[in-house]
């Protein structure tokens, strides 16, 4: 689903999705381990403001956040994604 949404977007879109997502999700880093700040995860202050993103399909896992355990699950492709656009922003 992750994938089908970011598909064509930009960079700073993307991350605007994973703000998003995140959002949706109502969790912040410190509560799943993290330091709580939105750099960690790749989201620049900029684009942390994912107001106009429409997540689609992605709305549907919003009955998640009545699971705690299971928000790292629905996360864990966000957060990697995030992570790997660090990742190739520091390489170049």
């Amino acid at each position: 689903m992750m994938s089908a949404a970011i598909k064509g977007t930009s960079i700073g879109e993307a991350r605007q999705f994973i703000s998003a997502f995140k959002g949706l999700m109502s969790i912040h880093e410190g509560e799943l381990g993290g330091d709580g700040s939105e750099a960690e995860m790749g989201i620049d202050a900029d684009v942390a403001d994912a107001g106009d993103i429409r997540l689609g399909d992605l709305e549907a896992l919003k009955g998640v956040v009545k699971f705690p355990v299971r928000i790292k699950c629905a996360t864990l492709s966000w957060n990697t994604l995030a992570q790997a656009l660090d990742e190739a922003a520091s390489d170049t």
